[in-house]
């Protein structure tokens, strides 16, 4: 195929996405008809997600153009994270781009953020943003897109806790200087941090410690399960990826939404570890030479495809 993967190609995707999504052409979830049908909720929330319900609820002339908004800034971060994951892995098939693509945007992560949970889809968009920044080494740029999500909602506060002890690690492993021995102590540097989130969080909560509604079905096993093989495998090939701080950055969020488990907010931990699926299914195809790598994404995210499906998350949108 012909069609260049530049920034037109996803703008076009995203606005017919978003569009569609805007005309209920898949439908719309729980969330919107419960809250965020309501407009313009400027005065609505805690002062860090105030952004969230702003853009959620955005209105003009009667008209919820909020789902709009969201629906184009996830599908459009989701493409250019998609595209700087095949930049960085040298992959140029402008096919297997658009077909990962597409299949990508119509998964759990994306679509039931879309109307459902759009705040945290809002600081999933800019965490997605952030991390093609850092694929990049664009360090500025990346934390702005980090700093701003911790306005949409309560989990772009873990993000960014996360974000800023990947660079405290750095600065630690690079000071003392015991570079054979980085893959030990980037883990138990994690679990540190794991531990404090927990007491803290203990103490002075964020999220309300109850008991927690599993989104249709409890994955919170299946999680733990991906959560556990992406730790194992990046703790043994820490040494070829620990300039990779996309990476860094979701191995340290992986132990902090651990220790939010931890806490019996077993909802909260699916929503959390819904938010970086995507990522973590690009990031491991890195491990892949070119062909295998094109075969696993397409394998992954159309078995993901599937399990939307299945899991009856296209049946509960209305």
């Amino acid at each position: 195929m012909n069609i260049k993967i530049d920034y037109l190609t996803v703008i076009i995707i995203s606005l017919i996405f978003s569009l569609l999504v805007q005309s209920k052409f898949y439908g719309f979830g729980n969330d919107y008809y419960a809250v965020y049908f309501k407009q313009n909720l400027y005065d609505y929330g805690a002062w860090y997600d105030r952004l969230g319900w702003i853009i959620s609820t955005f209105s003009i002339y009667n008209v919820h153009l909020g789902i709009l908004v969201v629906s184009f800034i996830l599908s459009f971060s989701y493409g250019i994270l998609l595209k700087e994951i095949f930049k960085y892995k040298n992959l140029n098939s402008a096919f297997f781009f658009l077909l990962i693509y597409i299949l990508g945007i119509h998964t759990w992560p994306i679509i039931m953020s879309t109307s459902n949970a759009m705040r945290q889809g809002i600081v999933m968009s800019l965490v997605f943003i952030s991390f093609s920044y850092l694929l990049k080494a664009k360090f500025e740029k990346s934390f702005f897109f980090i700093l701003i999500s911790i306005f949409a909602h309560k989990s772009g506060i873990l993000f960014l806790f996360a974000y800023v002890n990947v660079f405290i690690f750095k600065f630690i492993s690079n000071s003392i200087k015991v570079n054979k021995h980085n893959s030990i102590l980037f883990f138990i540097f994690s679990t540190f941090i794991s531990i404090f989130t927990f007491y803290l969080f203990l103490l002075n909560p964020i999220f309300e410690i109850k008991e927690s509604k599993i989104i249709e079905g409890d994955f919170r096993y299946p999680f733990l399960v991906i959560g556990f093989i992406f730790v194992l495998i990046f703790t043994i090939k820490f040494k070829s990826y620990e300039n990779n701080y996309m990476i860094l950055c979701l191995y340290v969020f992986i132990f902090i939404s651990f220790s939010i488990l931890l806490l019996g907010l077993n909802w909260e931990y699916e929503r959390l570890m819904m938010m970086i699926t995507l990522p973590l299914i690009l990031v491991i195809s890195l491990l892949f030479n070119k062909t295998s790598s094109y075969f696993y994404l397409i394998l992954t995210i159309s078995f993901l495809l599937i399990l939307t499906f299945l899991t009856g998350m296209y049946h509960s949108l209305k």
